[in-house]
């Protein structure tokens, strides 16, 4: 059901997006994120994926111990300006109360997450969508800002 709300309220949380990224209001910093211990982060569950109804995102359900979160890979229209011309794919943590935590190339968040991604994978369970060497790719795709999408125009 959680999954059916995001893939309904994603396309309107960003809706009235400035610079095509999730508006001001649901933009997070770091320090602010209370719901997972990021130091610590080590996924315990990973309930799939899911496409929301916004053009082509895709959101990685997880779980950090009974702490909910997700991993959306942005499609091109929430990108700025700047990661068309480098073409440079665009990852948000969410969490919490529909907190959208942007995870920078190269940061330490970044790091934090691949590395718990890929330890994840070693012992969780799951086949098709909820198959947890999804989670490696996943990781693969964060270190490399590889796009997932085709730019037009």
């Amino acid at each position: 059901m959680k999954r059916i709300i995001t893939a309904l309220l994603l396309p309107l949380a960003f809706a009235f997006a400035d610079d095509r990224l999730p508006p001001e209001k649901l933009r997070a910093e770091w320090s602010e994120l209370k719901e997972i211990q990021l130091s610590e982060l080590e996924i315990t569950g990973f309930h799939g994926w899911d496409m929301p109804f916004d053009g082509g995102s895709k959101v990685f359900f997880l779980e950090a111990n009974s702490d909910r979160f997700e991993i959306v890979v942005a499609n091109p229209n929430y990108w700025t300006e700047e990661d068309k011309a480098e073409n440079r794919q665009v990852f948000y943590l969410r969490a919490g109360k529909n907190r959208f935590y942007l995870i920078e190339p190269k940061s330490a968040e970044e790091s934090i997450i691949c590395d718990a991604l890929l330890q994840a994978s070693k012992i969780l369970k799951g086949k098709e969508r909820k198959n947890p060497t999804l989670l490696v790719k996943l990781s693969e795709l964060l270190k490399s800002r590889e796009p997932i999408f085709t730019i037009k125009g």
